[in-house]
């Protein structure tokens, strides 16, 4: 189903912040099985982004019809020693149900963790349960692009794993090249429009000088989130550098592109990120389009992009600039 060692998706993220408000947990996680590991396709309040396949939570909730609940891990030897209970997040209360692929079959799991126990199976259960149902449909409406399913298919765990920013968990520069080069074979045998968008955010050094890399690490989240909800189903949000990101937009014209790349700006700066109880860090972004011209190389549209990107941080930032139709042009 291409799900295993993907970028993260809104659809999904929404569904781990909905169980965690619902069952008032700090954590909420929607795994998927892989061939050794448990990878978190979505999680709220954790950092690490898998488990082994073996520990004791996950095997028996994949093994439980219904809802499965631990309300005290450290009181059965069993759960005790699961990773989630002696590692962060330090679990004591654990709840989860399986999740189903369009075939029936089990391929994951939603569970909430919480670091304190709880007595009772819990009145709430049938929400998890309803949430359950909530992905289960997103599963089925899912939308690749025939470039992105096709490639993820094609490559092993391994190597998709290596190509997902752990950060950010959007494609790292290595996802992005394999992506853009199938995308501009795609449009070429198709005949369809491509195009780019560069997004870089504005005086972002200022925001790691004045509040240090950990903050600056909140913001890059953040702003990733931000551009994979503004951003069509069908692109792909890639990191570029430390804090530019590229966003591959397919059958998109460069008119459609600018309105894309607009929403993008928009949604990044609609708000300061909230970096802790107290503190919020406002945040623009300047954005460079290019689409691709007839015979371009790939890394010719990228740089045009990034031509465009220059002459928007240039012009004042916190703006869209289209590029040239050729390098050449724009040094004539």
């Amino acid at each position: 189903m291409a799900l295993l060692y993907t970028p993260a998706e809104e659809c999904f993220d929404r569904i781990t912040r909905l169980a965690s408000r619902v069952m008032r947990t700090p954590v909420a996680v929607l795994s998927i099985m892989g061939h050794d590991r448990a990878w978190f396709k979505s999680r709220v309040g954790l950092q690490v982004n898998e488990v082994a396949l073996d520990d004791p939570l996950i095997t028996d909730v994949m093994a439980t019809h219904g809802s499965f609940v631990v309300q005290d891990a450290l009181a059965t030897p069993r759960y005790a020693r699961s990773g989630l209970v002696v590692n962060a997040p330090f679990a004591r209360y654990f709840a989860g149900t399986a999740v189903r692929a369009p075939d029936g079959s089990r391929i994951g799991a939603l569970s909430v963790l919480d670091t304190e126990p709880r007595s009772g199976v819990g009145e709430d259960l049938p929400s998890l349960r309803d949430l359950v149902s909530v992905a289960e449909g997103e599963l089925h409406r899912r939308q690749l692009t025939f470039a992105q399913g096709d490639m993820i298919r094609e490559l092993g765990e391994a190597r998709r794993r290596s190509m997902v920013d752990p950060l950010t968990r959007v494609w790292n520069r290595s996802g992005l090249d394999a992506i853009i080069q199938r995308e501009v074979d795609a449009a070429r045998a198709r005949r369809t429009p491509l195009s780019v968008a560069m997004v870089d955010l504005d005086h972002f050094k200022d925001v790691n000088d004045r509040y240090g890399h950990g903050v600056g690490d909140i913001v890059l989240t953040e702003v990733a989130r931000r551009l994979r909800v503004a951003a069509r189903p069908l692109d792909s949000v890639a990191r570029f550098g430390g804090e530019e990101f590229l966003v591959v937009l397919p059958d998109c014209s460069e008119q459609d592109a600018v309105a894309v790349a607009e929403r993008l700006r928009a949604r990044v700066g609609e708000s300061p990120v909230s970096v802790g109880s107290s503190s919020r860090v406002a945040v623009t972004c300047s954005i460079g389009v290019a689409t691709l011209q007839d015979d371009e190389h790939p890394s010719v549209l990228l740089t045009r992009a990034d031509i465009a990107l220059y002459d928007a941080k240039g012009d004042g930032r916190d703006r869209v600039v289209t590029a040239a139709p050729s390098v050449r042009e724009r040094a004539r």
